[in-house]
């Protein structure tokens, strides 16, 4: 076992963690990030180092420091005078009385008759399936609800506390795959898939620091692992055929429809854009007036500057001319306007504005009045059939675009979904379950802003889980 790195002193359930590191541990060989093991007498405590801080017994020996070169002084006041904390988060319990039992096997007695070898085998065996035992321990994992008592020992994570926590990757009971290592550690850290599809996650961070190389990764393993059909609103076109890799030398690594080519369907909103980046086969997408909902407009209200009287004056167009009622407000003249206001169902400059606002629809190259092809039918069958699908935005990356055409396709999807599952409920027939779906989405915030999530398909989402 490892040795000690230091003590508990302090903590609480909801501050963390406060650990005097012993003298001979330097501080400087403590990094946040770091995941470090506390032994309690019940449960081992699987932490996050979240601070590195230093301490002194003597406000006295801050006063009057050693000289830098007196190393005998430096050497005495180190691990009394002067010492090194660190606070720990910590993130899972682990239950030390709950592990499944070892096999152990009683070895033979050794005789004269000519089994010694056979006796001597036997043992070796029994021997080799109680270490295979230990080391493949199941732990029973607790969320954190307690403190380990004041002065139990901080160890570094070894390998068996990662496969305890995280398990093993070619664990034939679950679907666990392998998203990276610790900093410090060649040991992978796997994520059961199978659990992680059955939630809302998300994927933080700053700028530059492998937000899109982890969610492509993320999304592979998906892939690889067939636990879930994927739907994935490709802004910057980083997860279809290839992505450029950040750092000094400009490199392309391979999307999701190189890696899968038989598993992955490219969609696109800007064929001109997909076609110079060499992908052959991606499919156009196209989507009409008819498809855009109040809810959609509700959404992208801020990005197109409509007010709540306007999108009251939208319902009431709506209830006039039903699902036409863009198309007919755009070849609206003034007097029609007018003409439509003086019923009384309406108010002519709130129509007026709202009208010059959604002109702005217009420009957009993937909106269409009336489009031939049900493009959005044949997307909805690629999922169905279990193709995981990239819808690729191009140039048509604007906040505005990707918004209104997230929501307005992730909408009819749920619906399909939600219709599905009801089918399901009611035949309990294994046959109509449907296959679980993810839905990426890039400036997730954007679509929960507490002002409008009530009203949108994903704050729905977030609220079902």
């Amino acid at each position: 076992m490892n040795k000690p790195l230091g003590s508990v002193i302090e903590g609480s359930l909801t501050g963390g963690l406060e650990v005097r590191l012993h003298p001979d541990i330097s501080v400087e060989d403590m990094r946040v990030g770091k995941f470090l093991v506390v032994r309690g007498r019940q449960y081992d405590f699987f932490c996050l180092l979240t601070d590195v801080c230093l301490g002194t017994s003597s406000d006295r020996i801050l006063v009057n420091p050693p000289h830098p070169e007196d190393d005998f002084l430096l050497d005495v006041l180190s691990g009394s005078g002067t010492y090194g904390t660190v606070n720990l988060s910590p993130m899972l319990m682990l239950n030390k009385f709950s592990q499944i039992p070892p096999i152990v096997s009683s070895g033979a007695s050794l005789n004269g008759n000519g089994k010694g070898k056979k006796a001597k085998a036997e043992t070796g065996k029994a021997v080799l399936a109680s270490f295979e035992a230990q080391t493949n321990m199941e732990w029973e994992l607790l969320p954190v609800k307690t403190v380990p008592s004041h002065f139990s020992q901080v160890f570094d994570a070894n390998e068996n506390d990662f496969r305890s926590v995280f398990g093993w990757e070619d664990d034939p009971t679950r679907k666990n795959f392998s998203i990276g290592q610790p900093l410090d550690m060649d040991v992978p850290v796997c994520l059961d898939l199978k659990k992680f599809v059955e939630r809302s996650n998300g994927v933080f961070g700053k700028s530059g620091t492998g937000k899109s190389f982890l969610t492509r990764l993320l999304l592979a393993g998906v892939i690889r692992k067939k636990v879930a059909v994927n739907l994935i609103f490709d802004m910057h076109s980083e997860y279809g055929w290839e992505a450029v890799q950040e750092g000094k030398n400009v490199r392309t690594v391979k999307g999701l429809r190189q890696l899968f080519p038989n598993e992955v369907v490219v969609y696109t909103l800007d064929p001109e854009s997909s076609r110079a980046r060499g992908i052959r086969d991606a499919q156009d997408l196209y989507l009409t007036y008819e498809m855009i909902d109040i809810e959609d407009l509700q959404l992208v209200s801020r990005e197109l500057g409509l007010s709540d009287a306007a999108l009251d004056n939208a319902n009431i167009l709506a209830a006039e001319y039903g699902s036409s009622w863009i198309s007919r407000l755009l070849e609206m003249t003034n007097e029609d306007i007018t003409i439509f206001c003086e019923s009384g169902k309406g108010h002519k400059g709130s129509i007026s504005s709202l009208q010059r606002k959604l002109m702005r629809l217009e420009k957009l190259k993937y909106l269409r009045p009336i489009s031939r092809q049900d493009n959005l039918k044949s997307l909805i069958q690629s999922l169905s059939a279990g193709k995981n699908v990239v819808i690729e935005f191009g140039n048509q990356s604007d906040l505005l675009s990707y918004m209104l055409v997230t929501n307005m396709l992730t909408r009819r999807i749920h619906k399909l979904y939600v219709n599905k599952a009801e089918q399901y409920l009611q035949s309990k027939q294994e046959s109509d379950r449907p296959y679980p779906l993810i839905i990426t989405i890039e400036e997730a915030h954007r679509f929960l802003d507490p002002a409008i999530a009530k009203s949108t398909i994903f704050g729905t989402i977030a609220r079902e889980m």
